[in-house]
């Protein structure tokens, strides 16, 4: 009886353990798909982050560029404004400056060059706080990404290892980029939008100012006045024109004598 009794207990006691390690085999087989998925998610998120910077890269360089274009036109704006004035003090030391017919036109150039100047400076320090906007948007995302990395090496390593701590904080690690992530968007976006408003408030009016200013009119009038009819600037035009006659001529003899050699 005793000796019938002991086999089957043998058996139980390796059923329970044959049940034990498919338990085991089970959890480490579901260990390892939530891993798994882990780490897709993470390698999503490096991308979305690589999306990101990239988008405010290129956002950056294109306000660098409107930038350069208001600087530029401050520049050449005050240069102008500069001149203006230079020739208002020439005329200032001529007799009879009062009663000179170019003295209204260059102080309508003056004012407007000033006005125009100061369009111009303002176009240009509105872009300043964008292009930091762009570039500290640009310096979160990364650092999310950079974040996201370090939580995939983690995830790699618990799914080599099958080791739930180390999954674990590739979780947390994870979820600490997505916040960088979220924090990044909320502040930047509503920066961003603020600042390119006044970037384009700035420009529109450099714009229209520039699209009614005197420069085109007062110059063409400030011409007439000096030379009524158009006379010294006809002149100038024959001149210019006869020139262009035997430069022309010089370039045709050589290609005819070219032609004749090629038959």
């Amino acid at each position: 009886m005793l000796r019938n009794e002991r086999p089957v207990n043998q058996k139980a006691n390796m059923g329970a353990h044959e049940a034990l390690e498919h338990a085991e085999h089970a959890s480490h087989a579901h260990g390892s798909k939530q891993m798994g998925v882990t780490m897709a998610i993470l390698a999503v998120l490096i991308a979305l982050g690589a999306a990101m910077v990239g988008s405010q890269r290129q956002e950056l360089m294109t306000t660098l560029l409107d930038q350069s274009w208001a600087h530029s036109s401050w520049v050449a704006a005050s240069v102008r404004s500069t001149m203006t004035a230079s020739d208002l003090q020439k005329l200032h030391g001529q007799p009879g400056a009062a009663a000179n017919p170019a003295l209204p036109q260059l102080l309508h150039l003056d004012s407007d060059y000033t006005t125009e100047t100061k369009l111009a400076k303002e176009w240009d320090d509105a872009c300043e706080p964008l292009i930091d906007a762009h570039y500290d948007a640009a310096e979160g995302y990364e650092h999310a990404q950079l974040i996201a990395e370090v939580a995939l090496i983690i995830a790699s390593i618990a799914v080599l290892l099958n080791n739930r701590m180390a999954w674990i904080l590739s979780l947390v690690i994870g979820a600490i980029s997505v916040g960088f992530i979220g924090y990044t968007f909320i502040s930047a976006r509503g920066e961003v939008e603020e600042n390119h408003h006044k970037v384009e408030h700035a420009e529109k009016a450099y714009e229209e100012h520039t699209e009614n200013d005197l420069d085109s009119k007062g110059r063409d009038q400030l011409l007439n006045d000096l030379d009524p009819g158009g006379k010294i600037r006809a002149t100038f035009a024959s001149e210019a024109k006869q020139g262009e006659e035997p430069a022309k001529g010089e370039h045709e003899e050589p290609k005819a004598q070219q032609e004749k050699e090629d038959e």
